[in-house]
């Protein structure tokens, strides 16, 4: 596969290798990770994707003038540089239509780019997010203050010539910071959600809510997570750094109840409408930080059968470890998008009594070094 610009752009670092070559280099790279740690882990084939081009369904884009024009694209690796990433063939084509569409309406707005070495100007990024299912799209503005020229016309060129976008929103960051989104966010058009289907379910998440990046892959991971757990009608389920409530509500139908934590107080509010618009009534969720949470209930007792965490890329933390284990459940399962932090997990994990015997592996970034992992841990017997 051949793109103008992948050796300065460095997003797909995988480009020149054929699925089958990515697949064994993926796991490759983890099993050097397992062995340097010394755990007895068995690492299993990587579930590879069958779309591996136009699946991205959240881009972020900057801005950067040539000659007076105005172009966008990906950051350069490690970074603030522009590269002009004009149809990338990760990102859906639709999203790519938008993206040439307000590159354009930027420049002939004269909307002022932001400047992060003086700190001037306006227009910081835009974020666009996609249903894979339902094609409908979100656009985000960021800017550095709130005064927005000519958001008017942008919103009413925008959504004229593209129906499926179906909520504009602008998010304002003022701070010197390589952080893209802040607290701060202006609705400009719709109620600042889109939908999508995962796992048969109707899906609601707003702009800074988790949303895995390959939809189908999602599902993938998801199944083969519920295969894993094999849960029982009368099991209570702990589902922590739960983002939108996705896992936790695909395990609903298989267990008695879930309990759904996660610190983002936004993400909690969409998990909330997920579950009650598709009807699902033995799953509660509450704002909090999950290893606060995971403190309060070895403090009190709590029990659950099985817990779920997919934490940041920064992994888990020990006091969640520690707490997780001491309420003793069956069984913890443990998703990760970083082998390296879940392998250093997976070792105080094991301090602790909680041994697995194989990692899987899914493909949800297909053409880079990424790979999701995920594995079941139970109580090791003597």
């Amino acid at each position: 596969m051949k793109c103008k610009v992948e050796k300065i752009c460095g997003g797909c670092s995988l480009l020149k290798l054929k699925p089958s070559m990515q697949a064994d280099k993926k796991k490759k790279d983890v099993e050097e990770l397992v062995e340097k740690a010394h755990l007895k882990v068995r690492v299993g084939d990587v579930h590879m994707a069958k779309n591996d081009t136009h699946y991205r369904n959240k881009v972020i884009v900057g801005f950067a003038k040539d000659k007076g024009k105005v172009y966008s694209g990906l950051y350069a690796p490690h970074s603030h540089r522009v590269v002009k990433t004009e149809n990338c063939i990760m990102q859906p084509k639709l999203v790519n239509e938008i993206i040439n569409k307000i590159t354009e309406l930027v420049g002939s707005m004269k909307l002022e780019l932001y400047n992060e070495r003086t700190g001037t100007g306006l227009l910081r990024h835009v974020l666009i997010r996609w249903g894979h299912k339902t094609d409908e799209v979100m656009v985000v503005f960021v800017t550095s203050q709130k005064i927005f020229p000519s958001r008017k016309n942008m919103v009413r060129v925008l959504t004229s010539e593209f129906p499926q976008i179906k909520t504009i929103v602008q998010n304002i960051n003022p701070r010197k910071t390589s952080i893209v989104l802040q607290d701060e966010a202006i609705v400009l058009y719709g109620n600042g959600m889109i939908h999508d289907e995962l796992c048969g379910l109707d899906i609601a998440f707003s702009h800074n809510s988790f949303y895995q990046i390959h939809s189908e892959q999602c599902e993938v991971l998801y199944g083969l997570a519920k295969k894993m757990l094999d849960l029982k009608e009368t099991d209570t389920v702990l589902d922590t750094y739960c983002g939108v409530g996705t896992i936790g509500l695909t395990m609903t139908d298989s267990c008695k109840k879930v309990m759904g934590v996660e610190v983002n107080p936004d993400a909690i509010e969409n998990a909330k409408y997920n579950a009650k618009q598709n009807k699902i009534k033995n799953i509660e969720f509450v704002a909090m930080d999950s290893t606060e949470f995971m403190r309060q209930a070895r403090k009190y007792h709590n029990h659950y059968d099985a817990i779920i965490l997919d934490p940041p890329r920064a992994g888990t933390t020990k006091d969640f470890i520690e707490c997780a284990t001491a309420l003793n459940p069956r069984k913890i399962l443990y998703i990760s998008c970083d082998p390296r932090t879940q392998v250093r997990d997976l070792n105080q994990f094991r301090k602790q009594g909680y041994v697995t015997n194989k990692l899987e592996l899914v493909d949800l970034f297909p053409y880079t070094d990424h790979v999701e992992t995920c594995v079941l841990l139970q109580r090791r017997t003597m």
